[in-house]
């Protein structure tokens, strides 16, 4: 397949509720920058949990960006920033829920976006939608981020049906208001479908429970027999097949990255 980075780019994951798959999108989002050749930043920011951290295989650094006061600091964040860009390597930044309303406010005042587009790298939030109770807090948080940052920035948006399905009164997302009212902004929808439980969906639990990236999970010597590492090989592909589509697209796409 032929690479579309044409540019570097920084990813963060942006949602004030967690367990709606932050640290999953950021998984998925280093192996595949990995898989494209890369050697992505990667930090794990999220004061509460390090599931992102815990994944060996990425090297990634947990980094503290709030204080006793649960404020950004800015001279941490600001750091951050400037190492990202000395680096001249794209980047991966999973965020916590508890810090997503200083950091929020604290990047609307920097101008995050200009300055790194001025400094040659593309700024893209991943916002994940997830069904059931949390469906309604995550919608306006997408309709958030879309109004504050959707003009600098790629929107990435990530319907997360893994635990339940998400839809509104049968309707699919691109029938929503919250999409058609920011359809500009939004660079890409991605459908992490659900997966049978008993198979696929337990191979899959497997590999984030264990802190397995894909690389290692399908390695013939890893402790995964042959049909579990055959099953997440194709999860991997059907995935990062998808994931494609992330940069260098003009107008927004539906990509179902799991089935």
């Amino acid at each position: 397949m032929t690479s579309k980075l044409t540019r570097k780019s920084v990813h963060m994951t942006l949602c004030g509720k967690g367990g709606v798959g932050k640290s999953v999108i950021a998984r998925l989002l280093t192996e595949y920058l990995i898989e494209k050749g890369e050697a992505p930043l990667a930090f794990d920011a999220d004061p509460v949990n390090a599931s992102f951290a815990a994944v060996r295989a990425f090297d990634v650094e947990k980094v503290s960006l709030i204080d006793a006061d649960q404020q950004i600091n800015p001279g941490l964040f600001d750091k951050l920033v400037l190492r990202s860009v000395e680096s001249n390597r794209s980047v991966v930044l999973d965020t916590g829920a508890a810090s997503y309303v200083p950091l929020f406010n604290y990047m609307r005042e920097l101008g995050l976006a200009e300055t790194l587009n001025e400094n040659g790298f593309d700024l893209f939030f991943h916002v994940a939608l997830a069904g059931g109770p949390a469906l309604p807090f995550t919608v306006e948080n997408l309709r958030e981020v879309c109004l504050n940052f959707g003009q600098d920035a790629g929107v990435m948006v990530w319907l997360n049906h893994y635990w339940e399905e998400i839809e509104r009164n049968g309707k699919r997302f691109a029938d929503w208001p919250v999409y058609r009212e920011n359809a500009d902004c939004i660079r890409a929808v991605f459908e992490i479908n659900r997966m049978a439980s008993h198979t696929s969906g337990a191979d899959f639990a497997a590999l984030l429970r264990e802190n397995k990236s894909f690389s290692e999970a399908v390695d013939a010597h890893s402790d995964f027999n042959i049909l579990m590492r055959s099953r997440l090989l194709k999860i991997r592909r059907t995935m990062f097949e998808g994931m494609d589509a992330i940069l260098g697209i003009d107008t927004p796409k539906e990509v179902e990255v799991a089935s």
